[in-house]
Formats: structure tokens, sequence, C-alpha cells
């Protein structure tokens, strides 16, 4: 989850009634892969693409069941170090996000294939052979 502080909120007079709030920075305390998800938010001729922040897969997993408004162009796949083995953060597309249960459905973690072929797991048990996998995310360009 992204943490949110007082001082670097922007101050902003609400549009049409739409709350909103604007940030100048967001922090992430946690060291497991975010995602940045380009929509495309446009109707006919009139497109315009917007980007969210998603802090997890499994806040992924949740945005992409209620997303009927948008389209999807792309989902980039930031890792942290530990996982991609770089010594650094790294920024990849996503080519499929598969969410990875026990047979009780409890939610194990993520197996994530890059448009590169490389695959990360962030999941509690990383090799068990009783568990379920569900596809979520798929892109139509991999």
């Amino acid at each position: 989850m992204f943490t949110t502080h007082r001082h670097a909120e922007i101050p902003f007079a609400p549009l049409f009634g739409e709350p909103y709030q604007l940030w100048r920075f967001v922090e992430l305390e946690q060291h497991h892969p975010w995602f940045c998800v380009t929509l495309n938010l446009g109707k006919g001729r009139a497109n315009w693409r917007t980007m969210y922040l998603v802090a997890s897969g499994a806040e992924l997993d949740h945005m992409l069941e209620g997303i009927a408004i948008a389209k999807i162009e792309e989902v980039q796949v930031i890792t942290p170090s530990r996982l991609n083995g770089t010594g650094a953060w790294q920024m990849e597309q996503l080519a499929e996000l598969v969410r990875i249960s026990d047979t009780d459905e409890k939610v194990l973690g993520y197996d994530l294939r890059t448009a590169s072929g490389v695959v990360y797991s962030d999941r509690d048990h990383i090799s068990s052979s009783d568990v379920e996998r569900a596809r979520i995310y798929c892109s139509t360009t991999t």
C-alpha cells in the first residue's frame, strides 16, 4: 500500500463535485512488486489515457475485477531487487499475472511473467503441488 503524507498534499478544488486529492509523492515501504497500469478512458474518437499506480498483486487482482469502464493498454510491473536479482528495482512490461491459491482458496501470492519471458514468483509457499492457478491478466501484445 502507498502511504501519503499531509506535507506532500497539493491543495485542489473539486471539479464538478468530484473529491480528488493530489500528492507530490507517495511512499512505498514494502519490497514487493507493484504495478503501473495504463488505461484508455476514451469512447469513440475521444481518447485519453491515465495511469494507475497499484501497490500489490492483490490490489491489481481486485482492480481488474471492476475495470469495465476502461481499456487496459499496458501493465508494467516494478520488481524489487530481492526478486529480480539485479541489485535494484526494475520496471518491465507484464505479460501475465497468475493468482496462486491453496485448496482452501486462500491466496498464497502471485506469479508474474514479463514480456521478456522472465517469471517472478511472489508468494508464501514457492513449491507446493496442491495449488490452484487462476490467470487474472494476460497482455494482448505478448
